[in-house]
C-alpha cells in the first residue's frame, strides 16, 4: 500500500495538468477563431452597407427620407432633381445641368411672349418718349386736361399694339424666384450631404458640396451674366432704362465674385448652365427666320438708335425731385398767400 500511494498520486497529478492543459489550450484556440470569423463578418457587413447605401441614394424617396422633398417650391426642385438623377443615371453634376435645361425650356414659351412685347415697346420707343415729355410739360405746367389727354394717348399707343411696359417686368419676376429655390434646394443637398453629391462633380471640382478652390467657377458664372447684359439689348430686349440697368449689373458682376466664391459648386452649375441657356436664345433670337417664326417683331431700327433721346433711370429721377420740389415751393407760397388774405380780410373787419 505505501508502494502505490505515490503512483496513484503522479497519476493524479498528471490527469490534473492534462485537463488544465486541455482547458487551456482549447478556449484559446475557439477564441482566435472567433475574432477572425467576427472580423470578416464586420467587412462583409460593412461592404453590403455601402453597397446598400449606394443602392438607396438611386432610388425614389431617399431624398424625402433625408428630410428633402416638402411640399415648397424648394421642395418640388428637390424631387425634380433626385428623378432625373435616378432616371436617367447621370452624374451628379449632369442631372443639375439637366434639371436646369428643363426649367429653362418650361420657360421659353414665356421669355418668348416678353421678347415679342419688348420688340413692340422697342419699336414704339420714339412715340412714347414723345408723349412723356409732353406729359411732364403738363405736369409742370398744372394743365390737368393736358395730362389726361397725353396718357389716354399713351395707353391708347400701348393698347392698338398690344404691349405694355409692366409685361417686360414678367420674366424677372418669374426666374427670380426659380433661382432662389434652385439655390436653397442645392444648398441643403449640400449640407447634409446628399450620397453621392461629393464625387458626382467633374474635372477638378469632383466634390460638389465644396467651394472651387480655383475660383474658375465664380469667374465663369460672372463672365456669363456680362455676355448677357452686352448681347441682350440687341434683341429688342432692352428697355428705356437699359443703359443703367446694364452699368449697374455690370458692376454687380464684378463685385458678386468674392461674395459667392464660398458657395458650393453645385450652385454655379446651375448658374452657369442658366446663363449659357440664355445666351443661346439671345443668339438665336438674332436670327431673322427665328424671329419670324415666333412672330416677334422686326427692329424698325437697331436699338441703339432706338434709344437714342431715352432717358435714363437717374436722369428721370433728378427731373421727377426737381419738379416735386418746384410744387412744394408752389403750394407753401399759395398757402402763405391765403394765410397773408386771411389775415387782411380779419384786419379789415375789425376796423
Amino acid at each position: 500500500m505505501a508502494l502505490k500511494q505515490p503512483q496513484s498520486l503522479t497519476a493524479q497529478r498528471l490527469g490534473a495538468a492534462a485537463f488544465v492543459r486541455s482547458y487551456t489550450t482549447e478556449p484559446a484556440t475557439t477564441t482566435a477563431t472567433d475574432v477572425a470569423e467576427n472580423v470578416t463578418t464586420t467587412a462583409n457587413d460593412s461592404i453590403q452597407a455601402l453597397v446598400n447605401t449606394s443602392e438607396a441614394a438611386a432610388q425614389i424617396g431617399d431624398f424625402k427620407a433625408l428630410g428633402l422633398c416638402n411640399f415648397t417650391p424648394v421642395g418640388g426642385l428637390e424631387a425634380m432633381l433626385e428623378a432625373i438623377h435616378v432616371y436617367s443615371g447621370l452624374p451628379w453634376w449632369g442631372s443639375i445641368a439637366a434639371a436646369t435645361l428643363v426649367v429653362r425650356l418650361a420657360l421659353l414659351p414665356l421669355m418668348i411672349k416678353i421678347q415679342r412685347n419688348n420688340a413692340k415697346m422697342m419699336n414704339l420707343n420714339p412715340e412714347v418718349s414723345r408723349l412723356m415729355e409732353n406729359l411732364k410739360t403738363a405736369q409742370q405746367q398744372g394743365d390737368s386736361v393736358a395730362v389726361g389727354k397725353y396718357s389716354n394717348e399713351m395707353q391708347s399707343l400701348f393698347k392698338k399694339h398690344g404691349c405694355h411696359p409692366m409685361k417686360s417686368l414678367g420674366l424677372p419676376i418669374i426666374q427670380m424666384p426659380v433661382m432662389i429655390s434652385f439655390f436653397m434646394a442645392l444648398r441643403a443637398m449640400a449640407d447634409l450631404p446628399v450620397p453621392g453629391l461629393q464625387t458626382g462633380g467633374l474635372g477638378w471640382f469632383t466634390d460638389l458640396t465644396a467651394q472651387d478652390p480655383y475660383y474658375v467657377l465664380p469667374v465663369a458664372s460672372a463672365a456669363g451674366v456680362m455676355a448677357i447684359l452686352e448681347a441682350g439689348s440687341e434683341v429688342g430686349a432692352a428697355n428705356p432704362q437699359s443703359k443703367t440697368m446694364k452699368n449697374f449689373f455690370r458692376g454687380m458682376a464684378v463685385v458678386m465674385i468674392p461674395f459667392t466664391a464660398w458657395m458650393p459648386s453645385g450652385v454655379f452649375i446651375y448658374w452657369i448652365t442658366s446663363n449659357a441657356v440664355s445666351i443661346t436664345q439671345i443668339l438665336a433670337l438674332k436670327n431673322p427666320t427665328i424671329r419670324k417664326a415666333f412672330n416677334i417683331p422686326k427692329l424698325v431700327k437697331p436699338a441703339s438708335e432706338l434709344q437714342k433721346n431715352t432717358k435714363g433711370f437717374m436722369e428721370n429721377f433728378r427731373e421727377q425731385t426737381i419738379h416735386h420740389e418746384k410744387l412744394e415751393k408752389d403750394r407753401a407760397l399759395r398757402e402763405r398767400q391765403r394765410a397773408a388774405a386771411a389775415a387782411r380780410r380779419a384786419a379789415k373787419r375789425r376796423f
